[in-house]
């Protein structure tokens, strides 16, 4: 991210050669560890959602930059696998055109790192990107998330995304499980202040 050569004067980052990120752009990113309860299910997010982030997010995202993708969750890949032996990971979904456009589904590339299973679980009904949308408009996707026909739902998953704005998206993946027998944890890479003053972090 500094565009520095990676280890030049910093021996942790010798001693953390395979993470993306040289330890002074990972110390750059603010750290929470957060935890609530999202509509009654369990819900750890890492990191932040601000501008340092946010400029990251965008450099993968918009600058298909695919040589981010492990970045995000490096630090804590192992207590992932850990907290979650046994659950399969369904990442949100992205528009069609987007990753088209990219190349990739960043969710599930973000994610490849994990030696959890996973599974292309759901898909938008009206396939608009909610990037540019308002507060109102990004609700509706509570509405606009279905599971894929033909697939058969894990009895454990962990439902994933980059990270937690309104919450619509991620409620709309829950509404769509919701008549299914599944335990559901849900872990988002960061976190918008807003959840952090509501929950008291």
């Amino acid at each position: 991210m500094c565009q520095k050569e990676k280890g030049d004067g910093d021996w942790l980052d010798i001693l953390e050669c395979e993470d993306p990120l040289c330890h002074a752009c990972r110390l750059s990113l603010s750290r929470v560890d957060f935890h609530m309860k999202f509509h009654g299910y369990p819900l750890y997010s890492t990191y932040l959602y601000d501008d340092v982030f946010a400029s990251m997010l965008i450099q993968y995202k918009e600058c298909f930059d695919e040589a981010l993708k492990h970045a995000f969750i490096y630090p804590i890949r192992w207590w992932l696998n850990i907290r979650f032996f046994g659950y399969t990971v369904c990442y949100l979904p992205s528009s069609k055109a987007k990753v088209g456009k990219r190349g990739f589904h960043h969710l599930k590339e973000m994610y490849s790192g994990l030696c959890l299973e996973s599974l292309d679980l759901f898909e938008k009904i009206d396939d608009y990107d909610q990037r540019d949308k308002s507060k109102e408009e990004r609700l509706k996707m509570v509405e606009n998330i279905r599971l894929k026909q033909g697939i058969k739902v894990p009895k454990k998953i962990l439902l994933v995304d980059d990270t937690l704005t309104t919450g619509a998206s991620m409620l709309g993946a829950l509404h769509a499980l919701s008549k299914f027998d599944v335990k559901i944890c849900i872990y988002v890479v960061s976190i918008n202040r807003y959840w952090l003053g509501a929950h008291g972090s």
